[in-house]
């Protein structure tokens, strides 16, 4: 049901492919009860709009170029604390899950779900729900359980190339950013971000931030 007063659901979707947007949008012209009220290419973007926008819920996707997903959220959290923050992403591996709702997501959506569960989805936000994609949930119990087995949380087992990345990371370099200083793609850092949660009982970037503060590798 929309909240109470309104007429319709109000979405504000965060996500840098234009037919993503589109795409949303088109879906949903057909339902009665949902609208589109702002999008976004960029977290400041998103940011900068969303306020003004009064949404009652927040799409955001996980691959933004200038924030990660915790600092975003963080953001928006601030920005407007009544709205529901929701992923919506192709991403469905364990860490970014466990990692987007530490940071304080309240659903997790896969762009390749059929469209009637991603309006089912929004609904459910709107009403206080947590939405999660079926496949998703596995994934939670899976990131939980792996991380009651993952490491100390030192850094004596990272290799030098993870601890480059960490000192950036803990900095407030984004993926994207990382990549570039170091000469090597995304995809790579992503993938030793995701070797460093392992090996130090971390799921988040604020996690992998704190350690490196505890351990003297950066300076708070």
């Amino acid at each position: 049901m929309p909240p109470s007063g309104r007429n319709s659901i109000r979405v504000y979707l965060i996500d840098d492919h234009p037919v993503v947007r589109s795409g949303f949008a088109m879906a949903v012209a057909d339902e009665p009860d949902i609208v589109i009220v702002g999008d976004a290419a960029t977290a400041a973007e998103g940011l900068a709009g969303v306020v003004a926008a009064r949404a009652d819920v927040i799409l955001v996707d996980l691959g933004l170029p200038d924030q990660t997903f915790p600092q975003l959220c963080a953001g928006l959290r601030a920005a407007v604390p009544a709205a529901r923050i929701v992923v919506l992403t192709g991403y469905d591996d364990d860490f970014r899950v466990a990692e987007a709702l530490a940071a304080g997501a309240q659903g997790y959506l896969l762009k390749s779900s059929p469209v009637a569960e991603l309006m089912a989805a929004v609904r459910e936000a709107a009403a206080g729900g947590t939405p999660l994609t079926p496949s998703v949930t596995d994934a939670v119990l899976r990131a939980m359980r792996h991380r009651g087995r993952s490491g100390s949380g030192t850094v004596e087992a990272l290799t030098a190339r993870e601890l480059q990345i960490l000192e950036r990371f803990a900095t407030g370099q984004s993926t994207r950013e990382v990549a570039a200083s170091l000469g090597i793609s995304p995809k790579t850092v992503e993938t030793h971000r995701v070797r460093m949660y392992d090996k130090l009982g971390a799921r988040s970037v604020i996690d992998l931030t704190r350690i490196a503060v505890r351990t003297g590798l950066v300076r708070a």
